[in-house]
């Protein structure tokens, strides 16, 4: 299959021949359990400024084409973020979305090359911010962590 993108920032296009990406990976992606609205009010009511919220909701809109498929890439990734934050509501946003998106992003290349300088600031920013004084020892958190990163595994195969 071929993976087409734009990144955000500069507006390059790409295309990538991904065989390994079978159809059943592609219709779990496309299916969410959260509604966008669900998402959007999450990120509304979080206590960051107006530029990181555009930001998130500017990576909200990030989609990739495989195939015959359109991906929702971003508002997938900010499904697990907001999932997680929902399960766990005493741990911060930033420590979540530092530990989650920066492991997706840095693991995944296509979405690296399209999200990366979007996600960067965010994560950092974020990270700092609401993240400093949070313990990332939580066995349960870090397997959820990890189930998610495993969700990702087949776009891994694909190379930039």
């Amino acid at each position: 299959m071929i993976v087409r993108g734009v990144n955000l920032e500069t507006g390059q296009e790409f295309e990538k021949v991904a065989d390994q990406l079978d159809a059943n990976f592609l219709k779990s992606m496309a299916i969410f359990d959260l509604a966008e609205h669900e998402i959007q009010s999450v990120i509304n009511n979080l206590t960051v400024s107006a530029d990181v919220k555009a930001l998130l909701f500017k990576m909200s809109k990030v989609t990739i084409k495989v195939g015959d498929f359109v991906l929702k890439i971003g508002l997938k990734i900010l499904e697990f973020v907001c999932t997680i934050y929902k399960q766990y509501p005493n741990a911060t946003f930033g420590l979540i979305f530092g530990a989650i998106a920066g492991l997706l992003i840095s693991s995944i290349p296509i979405i690296g090359f399209i999200l990366g300088a979007i996600v960067t600031p965010i994560a950092m920013a974020l990270g700092l911010l609401l993240g400093a004084n949070e313990d990332l020892r939580d066995r349960e958190l870090e397997r959820k962590i990890a189930l998610v990163n495993a969700k990702f595994v087949p776009l891994k195969t694909v190379s930039v």
